[in-house]
């Protein structure tokens, strides 16, 4: 059995958070989704290394650019910006590390931040909001360190009331398309972002004919309407998957071509080439990505017709060709199920955010892809993208890695080594959404912003690399307090404004050591040799921050320098 396969078959959970590689997972574990980035650049990393690792010399490299879940960001509502104090929270704000809003009964006022920079919030009242894509009022609001109160879905209707509720919900049962709105499918429950969601009403829920013979079923939604969005997709059908389905055609389900099938135990990356279905350039907010089980990750790229690396509706070889065409427009992930925003309502200070997808793009999903059961799996995916309602502000990504990461050699078999890169902040900037990317030796993932007056905060940090989550920084969600003393995973809660003068920082520290093997059920570093770069879950490292702001592009991040924070070094083993 091989090491990826070994170390899904020891969990419940199969689910691995990684950009380009690990391994995969199943529904029962939403933790997080790829945000959107893109970048170029070449200027190394910062090593700091015990055993005298060092970096190869940087090369020049051509621009890639990466489009992967999630929308740029918006500007912060009045009030302080940057990062005092306290910070402000309306009513109704979710708290969670996934995507799905847990539902009141079950949420529970976050733990005191320890290990980190002290802090307190306050959560003034406000007025609630009436429409998902019409925010509410926002008042003023001060932007600080992670909240610490009680936290309720926004959607969720008061727990003594779901069980005599007879309120209506959507006609389900032969709908075509997910209606949006704010009616819930089912309005006697939470609203959740894959089971209970207007904007991605599951296949199941609306077509009793649909029904494969692969797992993964539920994770098939209706498309918008044409008048409101569009869908794109992975199908063995092709770009003819809805007309067929939605009449009750399953007949491409079957004989369906290898190109689209997993044998148990196999893994691979590769590329699909599809086309989009809007014929003018579609400025999109909300998005609602997901894939079949077994499906790792998915890096969308888009691009003018005749771009791809290929025909449409073809598989081809995977990386470089489905991460350097085009400059993004579809959403990606790397969880089975993600979504933008992550509630139903919109957050205000998202008002007038976008992105865009050209009018029939080629579009290029570079998917990994594994199968830990013992039956044969289905290659396939939904992404739907709705019109945005005042498309004013456009966001940029943030690809947190010098390309000279590339050729890097990470460290060799017992060495422990920090990897430390920083951006100067010049200008007003608006972080939306981060989340990281690293395989099996990278203990300690953390993200911080040093203050011109030394002050550290941890905005994104994540021991469990088995359970990568991604952080989203609005009014309407409650993220988890960093713990790191206790190496609980976390980030930072509100709105999040940088100003210049500020300084981000990331940091991935790496233990190659047989400890470590044994702690993750990996090989012996001494059989693997040096660590490098590579697109494998242990015989390989990575180490990136994704994420998405609003401002100018921050670009490559530089060589980080000094003594690190012991929040950003502290593990399992160091304690």
């Amino acid at each position: 059995m091989s090491g990826i396969v070994r170390m899904i078959a020891r969990s419940s959970v199969l689910s691995r958070p990684c950009t380009f590689d690990c391994a995969g997972r199943a529904r029962s574990n939403p933790h997080t989704g790829l945000g959107r980035g893109h970048g170029t650049g070449w200027l190394g990393a910062g090593v700091v290394a015990s055993g005298g690792v060092s970096m190869r010399t940087a090369r020049w490299f051509s621009a890639v650019v990466f489009a992967v879940a999630g929308c740029g960001g918006g500007e912060s509502t009045p009030g302080t910006v940057g990062l005092p104090t306290s910070a402000g929270q309306p009513p109704g704000a979710q708290q969670g590390t996934g995507n799905s809003a847990p539902p009141a009964a079950q949420q529970q006022p976050a733990a005191q931040q320890q290990g980190a920079v002290p802090s307190t919030a306050a959560q003034p009242a406000g007025p609630a909001q009436t429409g998902p894509d019409q925010p509410a009022p926002a008042g003023p609001m001060t932007v600080g360190a992670p909240q610490t109160g009680p936290a309720t879905p926004q959607t969720a209707p008061p727990a003594e009331e779901t069980a005599g509720c007879a309120e209506e919900g959507l006609e389900l049962e032969g709908m075509m398309y997910s209606p949006g709105g704010n009616v819930l499918p089912h309005p006697c429950k939470p609203f959740d972002t894959l089971s209970n969601n207007p904007y991605a009403v599951r296949c199941i829920d609306a077509w009793p004919w649909y029904k494969t013979t692969f797992p993964g079923d539920d994770y098939c939604i209706l498309p918008p309407h044409p008048d409101k969005g569009t869908q794109v997709g992975i199908h063995p059908q092709g770009m003819d998957w809805y007309d067929q389905v939605s009449q009750g055609d399953l007949s491409g389900y079957e004989g369906v071509d290898s190109d689209f099938l997993m044998d148990p135990g196999d893994e691979e990356e590769r590329n699909y080439i599809t086309g989009s279905h809007n014929t003018e350039e579609l400025k999109y907010y909300r998005s609602n990505v997901r894939m079949r089980p077994g499906s790792h990750h998915m890096i969308v790229s888009a691009a003018p017709p005749g771009m791809a690396a290929g025909a449409r509706h073809t598989w081809v070889g995977g990386s470089v060709g489905g991460l350097s065409r085009g400059a993004g427009g579809v959403p990606g992930t790397q969880r089975p199920d993600e979504d933008t925003p992550q509630t139903l309502m919109k957050p205000p200070e998202d008002e007038g955010l976008y992105s865009t997808l050209g009018p029939d793009s080629d579009v290029t999903f570079n998917m990994h892809h594994f199968n830990s059961t013992d039956e044969i799996t289905l290659k396939e995916s939904w992404t739907n993208l709705w019109y945005a309602e005042n498309a004013t502000r456009r966001g940029n990504g943030i690809f947190g890695m010098p390309l000279t990461q590339a050729i890097s050699t990470f460290a060799r078999p017992g060495q422990t080594v920090d990897i430390h890169y920083t951006w100067d902040i010049q200008s007003e900037t608006r972080i939306v959404k981060l989340f990281g990317h690293r395989h099996a030796w990278t203990t300690n993932m953390v993200a911080w912003v040093k203050k011109p007056d030394g002050a550290e905060n941890i905005i994104y940090q994540t021991f469990d690399w088995f359970e990568q989550p991604s952080y989203r920084y609005d009014s309407q969600r409650i993220n988890p307090e960093p713990m790191p003393e206790q190496l609980r995973d976390g980030g930072y809660s509100g709105v999040l404004m940088l100003q210049p003068g500020d300084k981000l920082h990331m940091n991935c520290h790496i233990a190659y050591t047989e400890e470590r093997a044994a702690a993750v059920d990996g090989p012996s570093p001494s059989s693997i040799g040096p660590l490098r770069f590579a697109n494998q879950a242990y015989r390989g490292e990575m180490c990136i921050l994704f994420g998405s702001i609003v401002g100018p592009s921050l670009g490559s991040p530089g060589p980080g320098q000094g003594a690190l924070p012991r929040f950003a070094t502290i593990d399992e083993y160091s304690k």
